[in-house]
């Protein structure tokens, strides 16, 4: 018979840390005028920290009249007695603590090599990392900046922030955001914010950093009166009255624009490049972008309107993914969460992988049943000559999505096309985990597609998947 009495065992311990009786070490934390002397047990230290093991050593520390001394500049006593109840108890209360003595919390953990009370810490902010965003955004933002170790936590975070961005970029604390925090935040696909919207605060941070461009802001409006070439100032402070200045044509002013203008040129320089103009539609581009035109690259500009113009050419410029808020789709059988699954099984890529979050093909609405009809005639006047397409259906009763997608085309009269990308699917809109996905066998990749005019789309010889004209059934052969 065992017995196990691990509650006697915590209760002792805790006693032990309360009253500190025949303690062997001293910490010494803080910096003065705030320096504290903590009392400790060091065969507990060194059982439950290596680092404690090591450091609690004649190599490392100093040891006077019997006591172990270490000093901790670096920690307060608030943060040390967290950990150490940990150590003594394998208690951790966080309830009453502010954010910025939790965050000391977790480094300390790192710097002691406490895994358990690292992931507790960490698993903590994670799971409240909304409300945390709401308190402290710049605190925590700034942290997952400075802190590349917590990694699972920089992740969590920064997936907060991309779902939940006005909780970062609408705060009263935004524009006090650090340059390097907001480029890792531009650089991620999965923001969901318009990019005009990104664009419009990324200008108000940079006119922000410089007390310069504020001036310029509080100055009053100007303008120039391309009549007379004299710059026409409004001085919001002395009611609107206007004045010409006749004997410098404005100069002065305009060189105060100018100066304005290259400063803000020179903040946004790197993160200009990280916003991604394409995606933005022309109504938004034009009255968002287009009076801060001459800081951006004069080719960029020229090569946006050219696509704004021709929207079937491709852009020079633009090395990004669709983000996540640029994203559109018109479906009322897909949203964004799916079109990112069909992306990832065109790109044959694991539906687990989270390293992809933003968009690589646009999804165009080419036909609709419930609008369209089920005509053949009628689908291939509307599909065909558009590349690569998606067939999706609803099963009747059912959560369940089918379909198939044709990397091809649907151009052809009784004719086969060959392809080794084509494949089938069903799932649950809500359990993606659980999808089939059917692809090409190679040997029959020579009947992958049929097209002709009098018929829907058909997958495989067999048919796999077919939608006869007139028909409003999807006939499949199970495997």
């Amino acid at each position: 018979m065992t017995g196990v009495f691990s509650d006697d065992l915590i209760e002792d311990f805790k006693k032990l840390y309360e009253t500190k009786e025949r303690f062997d070490t001293i910490i010494i934390v803080g910096e003065e005028p705030n320096v504290e002397r903590i009392y400790a047990h060091s065969i507990i230290l060194c059982t439950r920290s290596t680092y404690f093991r090591s450091a609690l050593s004649d190599k490392w520390v100093e040891r006077k009249d019997g006591y172990w001394i270490l000093s901790k500049p670096n920690l307060n006593a608030l943060t040390f007695e967290i950990i150490l109840k940990f150590l003594y108890c394998g208690i951790v209360d966080f309830s009453n603590q502010k954010v910025e003595t939790i965050l000391e919390v977790l480094v300390a953990a790192d710097e002691f090599l406490i895994q358990k009370l690292i992931d507790f810490v960490q698993s903590f902010f994670i799971t409240n990392s909304y409300t945390y965003l709401q308190q402290s955004p710049i605190k925590m933002v700034h942290f997952i900046i400075h802190n590349n170790q917590f990694n699972e936590l920089k992740e969590a975070y920064l997936e907060a922030i991309c779902r939940n961005p006005h909780l970062l970029f609408d705060s009263g604390e935004f524009l006090l955001l650090e340059e390097d925090a907001l480029k890792l935040i531009l650089k991620c696909d999965n923001l969901d914010m318009k990019e005009h919207v990104i664009w419009k605060k990324l200008v108000e941070w940079g006119i922000a950093q410089n007390t310069v461009l504020e001036d310029t802001k509080s100055d009053g409006m100007m303008s120039v009166d391309t009549k007379n070439n004299d710059m026409m100032y409004e001085d919001t402070k002395n009611n609107g009255t206007m004045c010409e200045d006749t004997k410098s044509d404005g100069m002065m002013c305009e060189d105060k624009e100018n100066d304005a203008i290259n400063i803000l040129k020179e903040t946004l320089g790197e993160l200009i490049k990280l916003i991604r103009f394409y995606q933005m539609d022309h109504k938004e581009f034009i009255p968002e972008v287009w009076e801060y035109m001459s800081i951006l690259p004069k080719d960029l500009v020229k090569d946006v309107l050219r696509c704004y113009l021709d929207s079937d050419v491709k852009p020079f410029y633009e090395p990004f993914l669709i983000r996540w808020g640029n994203f559109k789709i018109d479906s009322i059988l897909i949203n964004k969460e799916i079109a990112l699954l069909l992306m990832k099984w065109i790109d044959k890529k694991s539906i687990d992988d989270k390293n992809i979050k933003g968009f690589k093909y646009k999804f165009n609405l080419l036909f609709r049943s419930s609008l369209d009809g089920f005509s053949s005639q009628v689908f291939h006047r509307k599909c065909d000559n558009k590349g690569a397409t998606f067939i999706i259906a609803k099963i009747k009763d059912s959560k369940f999505l089918i379909g198939g997608y044709n990397p091809l085309d649907w151009v052809g009269k009784n004719l086969w096309k060959r392809t080794t990308s084509s494949f089938l699917f069903a799932f649950d809109p809500n359990e993606h985990k659980n999808a089939v996905v059917s692809r090409v066998n190679r040997n029959d990749s020579g009947n992958a597609i049929y097209c002709n005019d009098s018929e829907g789309p058909i997958f495989g010889e067999g048919p796999d998947l077919c939608i006869p004209n007139d028909n409003s059934i999807f006939l499949c052969q199970a495997n």
